[in-house]
């Protein structure tokens, strides 16, 4: 890398010689010390060169390139400004060394740690590897601070080695540097939401709704707050209009009928988990989420019928049962190894008097629960 920097630095010094007449000796030096590769020996002469030559414009240029390659890159900007504020001689210069340094340092962060920490099940490793991502991702915006793109994967990264105080600083300056990225603003209320600051994510989800009123992700994510608040209304009005955005995720039927079965209205999440489990037929939470619904909805007959001996509560328990069969008795084919499954199957046999099927079925039970 630093062989690389080298190289350019000379090339770029090289570059310059074109454009430059007679340099103050101190500078001509400077200049003859990087193509020589004395890099310290440069810098001490730029460093001299800037204040005997405060408003030479070459002279705070070379002086940034050195400090690139120390990697001070929030002094490197400094020179470089210096320079720019006196002429726009060195700007297409600058801009090189600048893009280089960010590309270099973004480029290595996601792809050499970001990504990969991602993949790591040690938590040591993953925090070491999170830590030189959050270095990188540093190095890459201070090489060019108004480049928004590493803020947001820094943040993550920072807070997962521990600091979440810096991590919330450059999220807050991924938002005030994107005003207008909904998209950014979902991320940003994603990472609130992991910090447990639901009134910061909420915040941020509305604003990205503000945005784009079509942010299907937002009204995801803003259900998913609200229903852990514990505001069910909201939570299943926010799932609604995510569902007709995108009527084939899965998750988003499945949150609703999840609501619907912590609030005991069994019979509301039915139709819900059904949905989910067509778009999703892998999905054995729900399989048994579905199998509970049938068996509380037919309790629930059982227990009026107890207490009124009103037979219509009787049918009605009998005809879930005879619907709950057939649909356990596909599930257990699929998760043969879900005891619940297995039991609520029992339970169904019992009721349709089946007593040799029960049997097996609380038999099959019993052997899963004894090997967990």
């Amino acid at each position: 890398m630093k062989k690389l920097f080298a190289l350019l630095i000379v090339t770029l010094v090289l570059g310059t010689m074109l454009f430059v007449g007679c340099r103050p000796p101190i500078l001509e030096g400077a200049v003859v010390d990087i193509q020589q590769g004395q890099y310290e020996s440069a810098f001490a002469k730029l460093q001299q060169a800037v204040q005997e030559y405060p408003n030479n414009p070459e002279a705070w240029y070379l002086l940034g390139t050195l400090y690139a390659r120390k990697e001070n890159f929030v002094k490197m900007n400094e020179s470089f400004d210096k320079s720019l504020a006196i002429a726009q001689t060195y700007a297409k210069e600058i801009e090189q060394v600048r893009m280089t340094n960010f590309a270099n340092n973004y480029n290595d962060a996601l792809n050499s740690y970001y990504k990969k920490a991602r993949e790591v099940d040690d938590p040591v490793t993953r925090k070491k590897m999170y830590a030189k991502a959050a270095e990188k991702f540093l190095k890459a915006h201070q090489a060019n601070p108004e480049r928004s793109e590493p803020l947001a994967p820094m943040s993550v990264s920072f807070l997962e080695t521990g600091d979440t105080a810096t991590a919330v600083k450059y999220m807050d300056k991924a938002i005030e540097m994107n005003p207008k990225k909904d998209t950014l603003m979902v991320t940003v209320g994603d990472f609130y939401t992991k910090i447990n600051r639901m009134d910061k994510a909420v915040e941020l989800y509305k604003k990205a709704l503000t945005v784009n009123p079509d942010n299907t992700a937002a009204h995801l994510a803003l259900g998913q707050v609200y229903a852990q608040q514990k505001l069910w209304d909201k939570a299943i009005e926010q799932f609604d209009i995510s569902a007709k955005a995108d009527p084939k995720n899965a998750t988003i039927p499945e949150n609703i009928a999840i609501i619907y079965y912590n609030n005991e209205k069994y019979a509301e999440a039915v139709p819900y988990l059904k949905k989910s489990l067509e778009l999703d037929p892998s999905n054995k939470d729900m399989y048994e989420v579905l199998s509970l619904c049938y068996l509380q909805m037919a309790q629930k007959h059982i227990d009026k019928y107890t207490d009124t001996e009103n037979m219509d509560e009787k049918a009605a328990a009998d005809q879930i049962y005879k619907t709950a069969l057939p649909f356990l008795e596909d599930a257990v084919k699929k998760f043969p190894d879900s005891a619940l499954l297995w039991n609520n199957l029992g339970v169904c046999y019992a009721q349709e008097g089946m007593k040799e099927k029960a049997k097996a079925a609380f038999e099959k039970q019993k052997q899963l629960e004894g090997k967990q």
